[in-house]
């Protein structure tokens, strides 16, 4: 098992692709209609080209390795904070995976922002 500070690292790693995955190989765009519905309108994500698929799972394998030791370590201290940690990694896998509506998230940078607070949080429980 990995101790935190190594985790931290590999989480430090993992931010850094999220954060180019969403910011330089993906798009959004503008549900037609939405704002009929929700103020603003929504948007959702782009089809991705062939090659950013095959990098958009290579990056959600690896969010999945590291995210599982995180959850292990907290399952072996008693963390009374899984089900925030569970929770907050969905939220990180839904942007990988980008199959999430974006409401009030008007950019990729918008959008990679969130990714990266939840993984900040991730990081942080684990302290």
């Amino acid at each position: 098992m990995k101790n935190v500070e190594e985790l931290k690292k590999d989480y430090q790693m993992i931010e850094e692709r999220i954060m180019r995955f969403i910011t330089e190989h993906s798009a959004v765009v503008y549900a037609v209609d939405s704002g009929d519905i929700v103020e603003g309108g929504t948007f959702t994500w782009a089809a991705l080209s062939s090659d950013d698929r095959i990098l958009q799972a290579q990056l959600r394998l690896d969010n999945i390795t590291v995210s599982e030791l995180a959850r292990q370590r907290l399952e072996q201290i008693h963390s009374k904070y899984i089900a925030d940690f569970d929770r907050s990694r969905g939220m990180v896998l839904r942007y990988i995976r980008q199959d999430s509506i974006l409401l009030k998230i008007l950019t990729l940078e918008a959008a990679a922002e969130v990714a990266k607070n939840e993984l900040h949080l991730q990081k942080f429980l684990l302290a």
